[in-house]
């Protein structure tokens, strides 16, 4: 499966995408809490990622092109959050390709997928482990992913070291718990579809597609255009729209799903 429905509300052929990495329980708000609040109802579908083996940025797109270029729905727009707003661009530029009108792509927060990505979205997941692990053994996790970030500059080789210490300190962690093998091996694959799903990105440059785009920026400063601009990256947008709202719940304000609305209906 490559897309899921977020809902079936329109009233038109036309469809609107959403590229994120989703998960119940993450503490950012997700596409589905954008949607909720979006006025007319709207066709929404959210990206589903592809299996493990699935491991470059042409491979992703590809997976989720594929029933694009079978059903060949008008699409409205492409939205993208974070990272996802790489994909986005890319899938936005392959529609254009059979579609007549290009449709509008619209981010929220994007941001480049680099080394320093995933070494910080590891330590976040290493921090999901803090209340299960002693310090001791989060510190090393973090000092050995240290280690491999300063000397693994090839993304996709930091992605398999940083998995493998997920795995190494993970199962001990999510053991403690009480969950069993079954669902330790669970978890431990949706830590690594992300971190995957992280490290393809890396492979794709979206930022002549992102000329075109309208992108909402949070209010925080580690995110988004900001961030990449103060990190020295040439980013250019076609219209910025500034939110006063933080990066983990934007999705789910409300004034920002007016603005969106207002985009989608124009």
């Amino acid at each position: 499966m490559a897309w899921k429905t977020l809902t079936d509300r329109g009233n038109s052929d036309s469809v609107v995408l959403a590229v994120d990495f989703d998960i119940t329980g993450r503490p950012e708000a997700r596409f589905s809490d954008l949607v909720a609040n979006l006025e007319p109802a709207l066709r929404v579908w959210e990206t589903v990622p592809p299996p493990l083996e699935v491991s470059s940025g042409d491979g992703y797109v590809e997976h989720w092109a594929q029933r694009l270029e079978q059903e060949r729905p008008q699409v409205r727009a492409v939205l993208g959050f974070c990272a996802g707003s790489v994909y986005a661009a890319a899938l936005a530029e392959r529609i254009s390709s059979w579609q007549g009108d290009e449709p509008l792509l619209v981010l929220f927060d994007p941001e480049l997928s680099t080394a320093q990505t995933l070494l910080w979205q590891f330590h976040k997941i290493t921090g999901f482990m803090a209340s299960m692990l002693p310090p001791g053994e989060i510190d090393e996790a973090r000092r050995i992913g240290q280690r491999a970030y300063e000397e693994t500059p090839d993304v996709g080789a930091l992605k398999d070291a940083l998995i493998k210490l997920v795995g190494d300190f993970g199962h001990r962690a999510l053991a403690k718990i009480g969950l069993d093998e079954r669902r330790r091996d669970e978890l431990f694959e949706v830590f690594s579809t992300f971190l995957t799903y992280l490290a393809a990105a890396g492979d794709i440059d979206p930022r002549e597609r992102w000329r075109s785009a309208v992108a909402f920026n949070s209010s925080t400063p580690l995110s988004g255009l900001d961030a990449m601009r103060t990190a020295g990256v040439e980013v250019l947008v076609a219209r910025e729209i500034n939110c006063d709202v933080d990066h983990g719940t934007m999705l789910a304000d409300k004034d920002l799903a007016a603005r969106l609305s207002g985009l989608l209906t124009a």
